[in-house]
């Protein structure tokens, strides 16, 4: 790890609160004037020099600068990272390998959040599930590392194992060992329920799905369909070309669905080029916390231009793009640069966590569903482990229960 001089740690911290500083106030809006940024920073600077002076051992100079940096970066959203270079470089080499237990993660709150699991994945088989939180990864605390490491940790060699301490609500942390495997595309899938009802569940937006989403579509509309349920519950992957695809099979010719948005205001604007196959066709979407990225823009798309309704829970909320800065000392900055905006005008990543995402017409389940559940089929022992069977359970049952309002 690069060593440095008091002297230059401290004009290295100060510089980096400048940059910071102007930043956030570009991105955020959080700062009007340029005196404003100035005073934070002085009295960044009293804090530092006091900790410099009198705090009560020698402190490591070098690892409070790297704390202000990661906590700064983190501050600004849940996907920009500061990356010191030795990690960035061993994780590199180390995790350099396409395998992973299947997890698609976010930060909140200074620890790794489950935003979504693989479909058929170690950890769909762990019973691994969004809203888990994971404190540790091989005994590193989530809370100490960037996203990028997190997300670069998590994967791997093929055959290997990972630990993951995970907390999950109304039970003590627990400590599960789960394989990293090849992701394997699972296939666009299509069936008539019922006399004119329609399902099609995707299973993510990556490269050569809009042609499998158009074939199942033609299927389903020549078995008569009436009305089509299109799952994207826990679809965190894809790409927007291929959501621009998807989104056109069931919109107007030259629909927008999407806008890029910088800090300047200058916006890229992304519509359908192809023509829709079930114009008319009422159409509802499920959608749950898992539902991030690619399949939010599709979902935002659909519902803002009225031809599908949304069922479920919120979404996930992530909706940016971030640009890599290499820094002088080798050390990488993950930041945040541009956002992604609805047709309705609304950003799908907003400034709180509380208001991102897209708000499902009809909530299912309730607040009192989980709770109930939970009543009914857990016991009163605290120190009673629930096994994989009840995570199972669970998550059929809400998906069972967003069916049925569906």
């Amino acid at each position: 790890m690069l060593m440095l001089g008091k002297g230059k740690l401290a004009i290295l911290l100060l510089s980096a609160l400048v940059v910071g500083y102007g930043l956030i106030g570009g991105m955020m809006g959080k700062i009007s004037a340029r005196d404003a940024a100035y005073r934070e920073l002085s009295l960044f600077s009293s804090v530092f020099t006091k900790v410099r002076d009198d705090y009560v051992e020698v402190p490591e100079l070098e690892k409070a600068m790297l704390g202000a940096l990661h906590g700064m970066v983190e501050a600004l959203d849940p996907y920009s990272s500061f990356i010191p270079q030795d990690s960035y470089h061993k994780l590199k080499v180390e995790n350099a390998g396409q395998a992973s237990p299947g997890i698609f993660v976010s930060k909140r709150y200074g620890y790794a959040y489950v935003v979504s699991v693989l479909r058929g994945s170690p950890a769909e088989a762990a019973a691994v599930r969004t809203g888990d939180w994971i404190e540790s990864i091989d005994t590193v605390k989530t809370s100490q590392i960037s996203l990028w490491e997190i997300q670069n940790m998590l994967r791997g060699i093929p055959g290997t194992e990972v630990e993951l301490r995970l907390i999950r609500a109304r039970r003590p942390p627990t400590e599960i060992r789960v394989v990293r495997e090849v992701a394997v595309q699972e296939e666009v899938k299509a069936e008539v329920l019922e006399a004119g009802l329609g399902l099609l569940r995707i299973s993510g937006f990556q490269e050569g799905i809009y042609k499998l989403v158009r074939k199942k579509l033609l299927m389903l509309r020549s078995e008569g369909v009436e009305g089509i349920l299109v799952d994207v519950r826990g679809v965190a992957r894809g790409k927007i070309e291929e959501v621009l695809g998807v989104a056109g099979l069931f919109l107007s010719e030259g629909s927008q669905v999407l806008s890029i948005k910088d800090r300047n205001g200058e916006s890229v604007l992304h519509r359908t080029s192809v023509e829709p196959l079930l114009s008319g066709v009422p159409v509802v979407l499920l959608v749950d916390g898992g539902t991030s990225g690619a399949s939010e823009i599709f979902t935002a798309a659909l519902k803002d231009h009225e031809v599908a309704s949304v069922v479920g829970q919120r979404t996930d909320g992530r909706g940016s793009l971030q640009k890599t800065f290499e820094l002088e000392d080798g050390s990488v900055l993950l930041l945040t640069t541009k956002l992604y905006y609805r047709p309705n005008g609304e950003p799908i990543q907003a400034e709180k966590l509380r208001t991102s995402g897209i708000r499902p017409d009809v909530r299912a389940p309730d607040e009192d569903f989980v709770s109930n559940f939970f009543l009914e089929n857990v016991s009163d022992d605290p120190d009673a482990k629930l096994g994989l069977d009840f995570y199972r359970r669970l998550k059929e049952a809400i998906q069972e229960k967003q069916m049925e309002q569906g």
